[in-house]
């Protein structure tokens, strides 16, 4: 089995170093009460905040891909011996480009992966403040292979069916999903599960923004969509026990993979306005 504990954080805007001192609190807290955890995640835009200001103001946001916040983990990580999806941070990548990026840190503290989100929300001008993700890479790790969303991304399930096609075990999301919209994050949360026979783990945010305020409900789901652990809507830590080797189980009952027709589905297109 694999434990995975979430930190459902309160993210103070624009403040960093309190935004630090609440995950370190926090992280230490969850290892403390769950010394055997494997898997650490942290919602998105966890040291900054997420609203249409910041986007405006982009550059005083962003950092370096082996900037402050990630160095922050990275050390976490290795302490504890945990793997941590780093949430999601502001980047400036090497091309010069700006992304809202995950991180994937192994138990010694060392940069695995990443994914930068895809699926940029232009009703806030996301997508004029970062340059869209297009990496669908999955990462195999000791529990499993994985595959990476942010937040807007489970609105397109084009992308949770790429991971699936590349045998991923379970989809792991980081997010600052708002209010009032509880149920659409937790409907096409267990529907990205149901659909393609895999595990979706996701780690939302609550409290307060500049933007309103945030739903929490983080969730672990099984491939039936069934759901292991569920926060509610205050900062807490969730914790649920997976066993990322059911997915296959799951497969070879009801055959969607091999029952597909993709010769008839057509060209996408975009919706005319």
């Amino acid at each position: 089995m694999t434990k995975i504990v979430m930190l459902q954080t309160n993210i103070y805007f624009a403040d960093p170093e309190k935004n630090y001192e609440n995950v370190e609190n926090l992280f230490r807290q969850a290892m403390e009460e769950n010394s055997d955890a494997d898997i650490i995640l942290l919602p998105e835009d966890w040291s900054s905040g997420f609203s249409d200001k910041m986007f405006q103001e982009i550059e005083k946001h962003v950092e370096e891909e082996d900037g402050p916040s990630v160095t922050f983990l990275k050390k976490l990580a290795k302490e504890y011996k945990v793997w941590v999806v780093a949430g999601s941070i502001s980047t400036k990548h090497k091309d010069g480009k700006f992304r809202n990026t995950t991180f994937l840190i192994n138990r010694e503290g060392e940069v695995v992966g990443d994914y930068s989100k895809m699926h940029l929300y232009s009703d806030m001008d996301e997508d004029v403040a970062f340059e869209h993700g297009s990496k669908t890479e999955v990462y195999d790790t000791e529990f499993g292979k994985l595959g990476f969303m942010i937040c807007y991304d489970i609105r397109f399930p084009e992308l949770a069916r790429t991971y699936a096609l590349k045998n991923a075990d379970a989809l792991i999301v980081v997010s600052d999903f708002p209010n009032p919209r509880v149920e659409h994050w937790r409907t096409l949360l267990r529907a990205r599960a149901i659909e393609n026979q895999m595990y979706v783990v996701a780690c939302n945010r609550v409290g307060p923004s500049p933007m309103g305020t945030y739903c929490g409900h983080s969730l672990i789901i099984d491939p039936w969509g069934d759901i292991i652990a569920e926060g509610g809507e205050e900062q807490e830590i969730i914790v649920g026990e997976v066993d990322f080797t059911e997915t296959n189980g799951v497969r070879n009952l009801i055959h969607v993979f091999n029952d597909r027709q993709p010769q008839f589905y057509g060209e996408v297109t975009k919706i005319k306005k």
